[in-house]
């Protein structure tokens, strides 16, 4: 029994490193040009357009897709003024600036066992999961965690 736990341990690490390796070498760039404040903005909501597609978050968040800044070879930066410190007015009454402490909503499970099914279930893209203190997972479930990136919070009480 213990030769066939090590050939398939081993079977197992090439088809992995195999499958990483593969994996990175789908990473995708796309190149964005910013130069002024308009071209953040328009970035910003071009992301933000996107974001709707489970495919684009999740290959975002995996780091299948990759952004990188594009420099103007003939261009020089600019570099934004600031006034002297006792002329900045405070970041808290800068008009436009908005501060949110909402944490992001967090998929919970209240099972005391919880299987790969209960994963599937977890909406793409999400990367975390809360569950309770004393539940426990299968070899399967914790496996699929892995594989979708999601990672597993336990509540205190």
């Amino acid at each position: 029994m213990g030769e066939l736990r090590a050939l398939i341990k081993e079977i197992l690490a090439e088809e992995l490193s195999s499958m990483r390796a593969e994996f990175a070498s789908d990473a995708a760039v796309e190149r964005v040009s910013v130069s002024t404040s308009a071209d953040l903005n328009r970035f910003a909501l071009s992301v933000l357009g996107r974001a709707n597609d489970p495919g684009f978050v999740s290959a975002v968040r995996n780091g299948r897709l990759h952004f990188e800044p594009v420099r103007n070879v003939g261009t020089p930066e600019r570099v934004e003024q600031l006034p002297p410190a006792a002329m900045r007015t405070p970041a808290a009454k800068q008009p436009g600036i908005l501060v949110t402490t909402i944490p992001p909503k967090v998929p919970e499970l209240s099972k005391s066992l919880i299987t790969e099914r209960d994963l599937a279930a977890v909406a793409n893209g999400e990367t975390r999961l809360r569950i309770t203190k004393t539940a426990r997972l299968t070899p399967l479930a914790n496996d699929e965690a892995r594989r979708r990136g999601i990672r597993i919070e336990r509540t205190i009480e």
